[in-house]
């Protein structure tokens, strides 16, 4: 008996064996990708390693930017080349922003039930199309195509972007990971202008734009190898596909407007991002050209260098995105550590109303150029702490609906500025369009006072 026992023991010993090493044999499942697993992407790593997934986000997203922001400082002087009006300026700095208003709860949608990263690739994808778009096309039609298909890439670009930044912040550093993550984002504003002015002045215009499409196909393929996908397992949600997509359409809006309004704190943060893109974004970034044209002609002296206006607009665009991107991480953790959101929001607000004041009376070049200073803090101190104050207030599992909510009220404002501008620039003088900015960021201290009552309760 004892000897049958044995036998057995042992036959159920080999078959474990067995089984165990057929394991190896076995194909492994296949897995897109796109949506491949990586070490990184488990919770505890990004939590204590935030730059695995900033790092190739970063990098991906300044490069995405730099045909966009080329256009700001140039498109004014090079209306011959691609065949347009002056009139038409002002349409294809903003058609973008339109395009975004409608499409950012979709992707915000999306980005909750597809994941992060797939969209992200398809924003950069389309980003190396329409910026190899402007340097291939003629005429006001094809450029606003690849304007629109520019406003459709940086919609799944931004909203991905920032959810993953808010899926691997905690509240004790979310100030400073956005912050981080806005950095990033601002030196693309940078090196924008820099770099475009430069190319352009010695390239010509349309190989500028082909330099700058591979630059962006550069950082999609940094993605594609790099880029984790960070979506929380707990926020996985079944995907009805294509069948359901129209009758959650229907719904959309509504449904995102419900979750604004059962969190009424989101509402006013909204308006202050609304009033930070219109005016210390929209107005400011597509005026500067424009303000320096009409106070100091063709060509200034930057000390005792003569430079072209559009050079000129490109340095002091340029050094306000990397000074707002140096500020933006270190606002973002003051407000973590120290000071609290609310604060460092209203002396953003203050620094920007003081930044009009200056850009509007000033006649003297270095006026103009502190008042720009000026904003640039105000900039970086107000998109790092209003997006990490948004994100304290989204409920859980819901950051890629708020974010697109979120990215769609400050397209309306950063459309809008530059609409506002060309449209009263032809009528009053840049001094009462800056003016009008300011009275806007003062009435910015009305919302920071109803946030702090609905945060209150």
């Amino acid at each position: 008996m004892q000897a049958k026992r044995a036998n057995q023991h042992n036959i159920h010993r080999l078959i474990v064996a067995a089984g165990r090493n057929s394991r190896k044999f076995l194909p492994k499942p296949a897995t897109s990708f796109i949506m491949r697993e990586y070490p990184a992407t488990r919770e505890s790593e990004m939590d204590k390693k935030p730059a695995v997934v900033l790092t190739p986000l970063g990098l991906a997203v300044c490069a995405s930017l730099f045909g966009d922001m080329t256009l700001y400082t140039v498109l004014v002087t090079q209306l011959e080349v691609v065949g347009l009006t002056l009139a038409a300026v002002g349409v294809m700095l903003g058609v973008n922003r339109l395009v975004r208003i409608p499409t950012n709860p979709l992707v915000g949608w999306l980005v909750d039930r597809w994941g992060r990263r797939r969209l992200f690739l398809a924003g950069m994808t389309l980003g190396v199309l329409s910026t190899a778009g402007y340097g291939l096309v003629y005429g006001f039609w094809p450029f606003l195509l690849s304007r629109a298909a520019w406003g459709i890439g940086w919609t799944l670009i931004n909203v991905s972007g920032t959810t993953m930044a808010l899926d691997i912040s905690t509240p004790a550093n979310r100030g400073r990971v956005v912050g981080t993550y806005n950095a990033w984002m601002l030196v693309g504003f940078t090196a924008g202008p820099l770099l475009g002015g430069y190319l352009v002045d010695t390239l010509g215009f349309r190989p500028a734009m082909l330099t700058f499409a591979g630059v962006t196909a550069l950082g999609l393929l940094v993605v594609l190898f790099f880029l984790p996908e960070t979506r929380p397992r707990q926020t996985d949600q079944p995907d009805d596909g294509l069948s359901g997509l129209t009758r959650r359409l229907r719904s959309l809006w509504g449904r995102r407007l419900a979750l604004v309004q059962a969190h009424r704190g989101l509402i006013a943060t909204s308006g202050l991002y609304l009033l930070m893109l219109f005016a210390g974004e929209g107005i400011v970034l597509s005026t500067v050209t424009l303000l320096l044209q009409q106070r100091f002609g063709e060509r200034m002296a930057l000390g005792a260098v003569v430079v072209g206006v559009s050079t000129g607009a490109g340095i002091l665009l340029g050094g306000r995105s990397l000074l707002a991107g140096l500020v933006g991480p270190l606002a973002g953790h003051l407000s973590d550590r120290k000071t609290g959101r609310l604060p460092m929001i209203s002396l953003s607000l203050l620094l920007g109303i003081a930044s009009f004041l200056l850009m509007s009376f000033g006649r003297d070049l270095t006026v103009v150029t502190a008042g720009i200073v000026l904003s640039a803090v105000s900039a970086g101190t107000g998109l790092a702490v209003v997006t990490a104050f948004m994100g304290d207030q989204t409920p859980a599992g819901r950051q890629g609906a708020v974010m697109g909510l979120y990215a769609a009220v400050g397209d309306v404002g950063s459309m809008s500025g530059p609409f506002l501008a060309f449209a009263l620039a032809t009528r009053v003088s840049l001094a009462w369009i800056y003016l009008l900015s300011a009275v806007l960021f003062a009435a910015g201290f009305g919302l920071v006072y109803l946030s702090r009552r609905a945060t209150a309760s």
